[in-house]
């Protein structure tokens, strides 16, 4: 038998797996040498397929380390912007912290020159605009207080001056110009700081006796000081903080609200709104665009919520706010 019809002759045994045509076919040793052919080939298979397998891992670790690799791009480059927006950070806190240091600075010098401005003694010119300057730094709350005192002294100064009965133009002029620049803020606790300023004209009047003068200076406070108080304060309890010392010192000198008895507190609040009230008029009367409206419809709406004030600051307002309500009309 050719060795073709001998593989064939086992291709067919094989498919109809019947042993004894298989045994008839082949002597032992062909079967022996099948049995080694077929270890052999079941071997290389085994080998073949460990070295796939190998592949397949090796393909597999390579693609988790370039995945790794990959989170590790991103993960550090996070970390650079990390670091990036940090030291960022950092740097605009340095310059910010520069900048409010220049910017200081810059404030408290011109602070410094401007209260030179209002103290020029050989310039009375320069003084006036010194006067007004500082009205940008009464509104400012880090330096209320310096611009404050400082207007206060210059009003003294201002009225030392001053000897004759009275005031004289140049000197009524700089005193409307100080106190204007003593009632320009937006803060009624500042405001009423202004207000018990009026303490050091009656000191003065008890030493000059002119009151004239002192009349004048009142008048001024009165107009400048409760008349900006009642455009911006936010309460009625704090309106009537601003309108106590100005009160207290008109029921102690009845005469510079044109009265000659002595009068309550309460009744000096109700004169001063009075007075208020003719002095808007007047202003009214006089300037087309005065603040006076505005500044009695506020009053007018800080007494609508007068029912919040205790009994006693009811009573006392009571009759001050129907003054204000009606000028509000």
């Amino acid at each position: 038998m050719s060795e073709s019809d001998l593989n064939e002759s086992l291709e067919k045994s094989l498919n109809q797996e019947d042993p004894l045509k298989i045994f008839a076919t082949f002597t032992p040793e062909q079967l022996l040498k099948l049995k080694q052919t077929e270890e052999l080939l079941e071997l290389r298979h085994k080998r073949k397929k460990r070295q796939s397998r190998f592949l397949e891992v090796s393909q597999a670790m390579v693609g988790y380390i370039a995945l790794v690799g990959i989170f590790a791009n991103a993960y550090q480059t996070y970390i650079n912007k990390q670091q990036q927006t940090k030291q960022a950070t950092i740097e605009q806190e340095r310059w910010s912290k520069e900048f409010d240091r220049a910017r200081q600075a810059d404030r408290y010098r011109a602070f410094f020159e401007t209260s030179m401005l209002a103290t020029d003694a050989s310039n009375s010119d320069k003084r006036l605009v010194g006067y007004s300057l500082l009205q940008e730094f009464v509104d400012d709350k880090d330096y209320n207080s310096k611009a404050t005192l400082a207007l206060e002294e210059s009003l003294m100064q201002v009225l030392r001056n001053d000897v004759g009965v009275g005031l004289t133009e140049a000197h009524r002029n700089a005193v409307v110009a100080i106190i204007t620049s003593l009632s320009q803020s937006s803060d009624c606790r500042a405001l009423e700081r202004a207000a018990r300023s009026i303490e050091k004209i009656a000191r003065r009047h008890a030493q000059t006796q002119d009151i004239k003068e002192t009349e004048e200076v009142f008048g001024v406070y009165l107009r400048r000081v409760m008349g900006r108080a009642a455009l911006v304060c936010p309460t009625l309890a704090e309106l009537r903080q601003v309108q106590r010392p100005l009160a207290e010192t008109a029921s102690r000198i009845p005469e510079i609200v044109g009265l000659a008895a002595p009068l309550s507190v309460a009744a000096a609040t109700t004169r001063l709104v009075e007075l208020l009230r003719l002095e808007c008029r007047h202003e009214n009367s006089v300037i087309g665009g005065s603040e006076c409206p505005a500044i009695f419809r506020h009053y007018a709406k800080l007494c609508a919520d007068i029912h919040k004030t205790n009994l006693g600051e009811f009573e006392a307002a009571a009759a001050s706010c129907a003054i204000a309500v009606e000028a509000a009309k």
